[in-house]
């Protein structure tokens, strides 16, 4: 069995897995893979001169059983002279409060309390018993269930401060070594069961493809992910530098250039839009968005097709825009010379100025107008089909939709815009350009100062 030592020892050494004087907690659980991650330490400890102190989590799922692990693994301890530490979990909450399955409640409170224990505790690392058994389980499941590359790279075996020294075993040579050196370890009964995807995979599928493709299944399936690892890798950087030169983005919205289908036979990668969802939206990429994307590529300008998450993806002139869908309001609002109101997101205010105040600038946000004509009340309300106005400098009447067209303004922001009326006569396209019927001349009497911000 030194041959097994050996072989962690080597990978430990390869991917610098320790350090000289490493403060290290292990989580224990008491099954088999934690309980040779924990002796294996234990025994070369003098040789990376490290503090071990181990900690288990008692999920409460099985009652008795669950005890009765949490004892065995305090007494494990204390035979090799290791602080322990147990913590009790209340996973079923957990899983309802945040509709969660068992496994993945358990899962996200494990690495939650194993966070805030290494900082109890001054540990600069934590040891998981993960294997080449697990990896292969992991990127089975990846598979079956769909993923994209990154899903077929398997379990990390560095992950920040986390490290998997026991990612070139097996679960059988783990076994083995257990039963040569007759060291105890617990049997969780829920592994036997195949209630769980994770535990029908391991007992039902695999020992059928070990006996009839690869009895060696997990040693290739390592190697495989590591070689998917390094694929993605280069990937990546290929991704950020086409990111960094041709995606422009700002808050909560991206757009992405339909050059990149030319470059990439026709189609934008999904590698690339992965990249975008996550980094500028924040938000999860699905394969259903890489087909809706990409089927707008052959749409005409204008058509705009519903992703996840409220977010929506419009067809410009030579890019895919993709944004938080605006909800368009019915509101309006009133005005009056010197009142000032807030709606949607955008302030407007009106003042009465003297002739001699005029300051006429290149700033879209202030317009100049006569107030001769003007009677009433304003109203600031979006705009809609139909609306008609002479844009200044103008001597013919133009639709604003045609005008925001010609403004370059696109599918979404159009939605978006306001305009500001006086007896049902448009005066100002809000932030662009104000009525031709409504401008200062030399026979104007009384001026209006319009901002918005």
């Amino acid at each position: 069995m030194k041959g097994i030592e050996q072989k962690v020892l080597r990978f430990i050494n390869h991917y610098k897995l320790i350090n000289t004087g490493d403060r290290i907690m292990v989580a224990l659980s008491g099954g088999p893979d934690s309980v040779f991650a924990l002796s294996f330490l234990n025994a070369f400890r003098l040789k990376y001169k490290i503090t071990l102190i181990a900690i288990h989590f008692n999920h409460g799922l099985r009652g008795k059983e669950s005890d009765d692990d949490e004892k065995f693994a305090k007494e494990f301890c204390k035979k090799l002279n290791i602080r322990f530490l147990a913590k009790k979990l209340n996973v079923k909450n957990y899983a309802k409060r945040n509709k969660l399955s068992i496994e993945e409640s358990a899962r996200v409170l494990r690495y939650k309390n194993l966070s805030f224990a290494v900082k109890e505790f001054r540990c600069n690392k934590i040891v998981t018993a993960h294997n080449q058994s697990d990896n292969t389980e992991t990127i089975l499941i990846n598979l079956f269930t769909g993923t994209g590359l990154s899903g077929l790279t398997g379990i990390p075996i560095v992950r920040d401060n986390l490290i998997r020294p026991l990612m070139c075993l097996s679960k059988k040579e783990i076994l083995e070594y257990l039963i040569s050196n007759n060291i105890p370890y617990r049997i969780d009964s829920s592994n036997l069961s195949d209630d769980f995807k994770r535990n029908f995979l391991r007992n039902r599928i695999l020992p059928e493809l070990m006996n009839k493709l690869n009895p060696r299944i997990d040693d290739a399936m390592f190697r495989t992910s590591k070689n998917f690892e390094s694929a993605l890798n280069l990937i990546q950087k290929l991704v950020n530098h086409i990111a960094a030169e041709y995606i422009t983005h700002n808050s909560g919205s991206v757009n992405i250039p339909l050059l990149l289908a030319d470059m990439f036979d026709g189609e934008i990668p999904g590698e690339i839009l992965r990249f975008v969802f996550k980094k500028y939206l924040k938000i999860d990429f699905e394969y259903d968005d890489y087909l809706k994307i990409n089927s707008l590529i052959e749409m005409q300008k204008g058509k705009l097709i519903q992703l996840k998450d409220e977010y929506i993806a419009v067809r410009e002139d030579d890019s895919i825009r993709v944004e938080k869908k605006i909800k368009i309001s019915d509101q309006r609002a009133e005005l009056k010379t010197g009142s000032i109101v807030t709606l949607c997101g955008i302030t407007v205010g009106i003042e009465q100025i003297l002739k001699k105040d005029v300051k006429f600038s290149l700033s879209k946000g202030i317009e100049y107008i006569s107030s001769d004509e003007i009677k009433g009340k304003f109203i600031l309300r979006k705009w809609k089909d139909g609306d008609k106005f002479q844009p200044f400098g103008m001597k013919q009447f133009k639709t604003v939709s045609d005008f925001l067209t010609n403004c370059k303004i696109s599918s979404l922001k159009k939605k978006e815009q306001f305009v500001l009326t006086n007896r049902n006569h448009i005066v100002w396209v809000v932030g662009l350009r104000m009525d031709e019927r409504f401008k200062v001349n030399s026979k104007t009497k009384k001026i209006l100062k319009l901002w918005m911000m």
